[in-house]
């Protein structure tokens, strides 16, 4: 028994035996993973020379790596983005419009976290999370379109994908400070 020995910066999705689509089937990506696990499991190289040993762990830990980052949407998307040559930078350009309403959202989670208002919290968070979805599930026709077209046009859809994900990165921030101020009413 051997396991091949992982590759730095191997591909996730051939890692998993999947085309490298956003679009994935959930019940083929866990199908795949488990396979994978079987085949690369430590424990299959229990009496294996040390080596072979250290392989097994190494791409044991790199399909698990692979199945975390291409189950999450957010993740897989940001994934995607970069194998296409797209980086996601820490100063990146974002709609002033957007900037000034995360501010005053902000603003006003901060005063009802303050007053303890609760209720208040509740009610922001519900409707940030339903935002967050709503720009979660618009990745999908977005890498549609990059996967669907070629030169300017896929530029333009990887361009939308990126400020959707970096506006996702604003929002799930949010939520954190939402969260928080719930948990310490809690604690």
């Amino acid at each position: 028994m051997s396991a091949s020995p992982p590759h730095r910066g191997e591909d996730l999705f051939a890692l998993l035996g999947l085309a490298p689509t956003f679009q994935l089937d959930a019940a083929e990506l866990e199908r795949s993973y488990l396979e994978r696990s079987r085949e690369v499991h430590p424990d299959r190289f229990a009496s294996a020379p040390a080596g072979e040993r250290v392989v097994a762990l190494q791409r044991s830990m790199a399909v698990n790596e692979a199945y975390k980052t291409l189950k999450r949407p957010v993740k897989r998307a940001e994934y995607l983005l970069g194998r296409h040559g797209v980086a996601i930078g820490s100063n990146e350009r974002l709609d002033p419009a957007f900037l000034a309403e995360v501010l005053e959202l902000r603003e006003e989670l901060a005063e009802a976290r303050q007053a303890g208002d609760l209720p208040k919290v509740t009610r922001l968070e519900k409707a940030m999370k339903g935002r967050h979805g709503a720009a979660v599930a618009s990745l999908g026709p977005l890498f549609a379109r990059v996967e669907a077209s070629g030169g300017d046009e896929r530029a333009r859809a990887l361009a939308d994908a990126k400020t959707t994900l970096i506006l996702l990165r604003y929002l799930a921030r949010y939520l954190e400070e939402c969260e928080a101020a719930l948990d310490e009413d809690a604690a």
